[in-house]
């Protein structure tokens, strides 16, 4: 039986994900790009805001990427192909 998601099948994504030390634990858009034993590299543009916020620098000629530990993320969320209903449709 194939997984029907899986961290490996949304490298190259963007996701979200809830990382308590970063930003106060707010959600926070990723992109994905790689997945190991022990957590996920990503690519984040709120990173790269908060990191330089303190310095005259509003672009750099690379982008950093961020290792984060499993251990350090509270939730990741993804987005599937299929259409979402709130319940209050029906009140």
């Amino acid at each position: 039986m194939e997984t029907p998601i899986s961290l490996e099948r949304l490298v190259g994504t963007n996701i979200l994900a809830k990382v308590p030390a970063f930003k106060n634990g707010a959600m926070i858009t990723l992109k994905l790009l790689a997945v190991e034993a022990g957590g996920i590299w990503v690519e984040s543009q709120d990173f790269m805001e908060e990191m330089l916020a303190e310095t005259p620098h509003t672009m750099t000629p690379r982008t950093f990427l961020l290792f984060l530990p499993f251990a350090q993320i509270l939730a990741i969320y993804a987005i599937v192909d299929s259409p979402w209903i709130s319940k209050r449709v029906a009140e």
